[in-house]
């Protein structure tokens, strides 16, 4: 059975770009633009792992960690974040709210992206 990605992304085409390269690579993507709707598909579907975005419309990512962590069904699923928002204090929080990764999206191509989530998936 494929490993199953939560992709939260609000950038259309980053979404799309990384949704392709993941089913290329024979994973189950779902894909959302919010911050809610991400939570509400975590639950539902579970997840292997989570790709989060930081900058969402409404609620942000670091909201979601906080959710995410709350909860003992879902806490255990790794999140790699996964922004262009370069920030020491988001980075801290991140961490200290469970992501595994923080990857600035400019530092990595979709196949480094795609060979880190295998690492959390063996």
């Amino acid at each position: 059975m494929p490993k199953k990605i939560l992709l939260i992304e609000d950038e259309g085409l980053l979404s799309e770009m990384y949704e392709e390269k993941l089913k290329e690579e024979g994973f189950e993507v779902i894909s959302v633009t919010e911050a809610r709707d991400g939570l509400r598909l975590a639950k539902k579907e579970k997840p292997d792992l989570i790709l989060l975005d930081i900058l969402l419309p409404r609620e942000n990512g670091i909201e979601f960690l906080m959710w995410l962590k709350e909860d003992p069904e879902l806490s255990f699923i790794p999140v790699l974040v996964f922004s262009n928002f370069d920030d020491p204090e988001t980075k801290k929080k991140a961490f200290h709210f469970g992501a595994k990764e923080y990857l600035i999206k400019t530092n990595y191509t979709p196949k480094e992206v795609v060979e880190k989530i295998k690492n959390y998936l063996k």
